[in-house]
């Protein structure tokens, strides 16, 4: 991924955006075709780029017919695997569940070919097979590419018509391409506005280290990303008294209670939450996917004296804790060795479809993952849409708390 960006942040805003695009269009539907996919979002880069996601698949599918049993060089056989594949390709037929991870990934490719165009042609040409760029993925390359086009189209034409070149001599082209027309690269503005009609976007989350909240108005790009010298002048100014700040009266202060409350404190998985101010610290909870809270966590609030000082019995937070807090706290080293008995039939059966050999896969890539997110994106983008999950059920809820605590979150 581009240093340019807050990994964590790009991902959720992808999330979110392709969570409200697809709720929005599959409210009335119950699948897509490829003429939808294309009219799908106002950003015709990211319709582009889901189709491209197709049409690898497409790709892919069409090598599995081939065995060595049989002579798929034929040009008989070749003729009709190819008509057959064209045809397939007229009936595009995608389900939610099954069109919101491409979306998504979708998004964040546009986003980096926006904010990072120098990073997203540099890995696309480094991620070519065998070290060579040939002349067939270069036309894919510019085909599925709308955002700064002009960048493979210079590609292909430097190529001079040759079968392929290797790897370093495109990257080489790409560096000289960048630096003779890198004024020509297209400006985010106009793409910030057409994202956030969706979903808000803030360039300045993505771009650093603050976690994008779907949940929390995003100030537009205008006018705090530009300075007072490029505003609008003709915009009239505020009137001098509105600009004023009203002085806050000074208040007496209120006199402590006589007798305060001293409630005991409450627990939250082995953690707890205070009252501050009047406004409480709300629980953690997953975000996956488009699924509510799954209502694991027990909150309870309590208020604490305005000055505790003066309190004669003040809360106590430091009770030791119960054998089943301590085993709640402790972090696990292994997903298989954690999961009892019932919880495995239940995830098997629940999850998995009855299919044990599914379910010892997706653990044993759980527990090679290295970091919460990484697996939590396995869930999100592999398993929910493979199975169907329900994000929202008890079981994904069960499976999604286990790894929490395998990696101390």
């Amino acid at each position: 991924m581009s240093t340019k960006f807050n990994t964590s942040s790009l991902t959720e805003y992808s999330k979110t955006y392709a969570r409200r695009l697809a709720g929005d269009f599959f409210a009335n539907h119950t699948i897509i075709s490829g003429a939808e996919l294309l009219r799908l979002s106002p950003i015709g880069q990211v319709n582009l780029f889901v189709v491209s996601a197709l049409y690898d698949k497409w790709k892919a599918d069409a090598e599995k017919f081939r065995s060595p049993y049989f002579d798929f060089e034929n040009p008989e056989v070749r003729h009709a695997l190819q008509a057959f594949m064209n045809t397939v390709s007229q009936h595009i037929s995608v389900r939610r569940e099954h069109l919101e991870p491409l979306l998504a990934e979708a998004v964040k490719r546009t986003l980096t070919l926006l904010f990072d165009p120098h990073h997203y042609f540099d890995e696309a040409l480094r991620n070519q097979p065998d070290f060579q760029f040939s002349a067939e993925a270069a036309k894919q390359l510019t085909r599925y590419t709308q955002i700064n086009k002009f960048v493979p189209q210079v590609l292909e034409e430097r190529m001079k018509g040759k079968e392929f070149i290797y790897v370093n001599h495109a990257l080489n082209l790409l560096d000289e391409i960048l630096t003779q027309r890198g004024r020509e690269l297209e400006k985010p503005d106009k793409y910030i506005a057409l994202f956030s009609e969706k979903a808000p976007l803030d360039p300045a989350i993505l771009l650093r280290k603050v976690p994008y909240d779907p949940h929390t108005p995003q100030q537009p790009a205008n006018p705090a990303s530009r300075s007072f010298f490029e505003l609008d002048l003709d915009t009239p100014a505020a009137p001098e008294a509105e600009a004023r700040p009203t002085p806050t009266p000074a208040l007496e202060p209120e006199p402590a209670p006589l007798t305060p409350p001293a409630p005991a404190a409450p627990v939250t998985n082995g953690s707890v939450h205070f009252i501050e101010n009047g406004h409480a610290e709300e629980p953690s909870a997953p975000s996956f996917g488009a699924g509510p809270a799954t209502g694991l966590e027990t909150r309870h609030d309590f208020h604490v004296p305005s000055t505790v000082a003066e309190s004669p019995e003040p809360p106590r937070t430091d009770a030791p804790p119960t054998i089943g807090e301590k085993f709640y706290r402790a972090p696990i080293e292994s997903l298989s060795k954690s999961i009892s008995l019932n919880q495995k039939f239940m995830f098997i059966n629940q999850l998995f479809n009855g299919n044990a050999g599914s379910y010892n896969q997706a653990i044993e890539e759980l527990d090679r993952a290295s970091t919460y997110e990484q697996a939590r994106d396995l869930i999100s983008y592999r398993y929910a849409a493979q199975y169907m999950w329900d994000m929202s059920s008890d079981e994904v809820a069960a499976l999604i708390e286990i790894l929490r605590r395998r990696f101390a979150v």
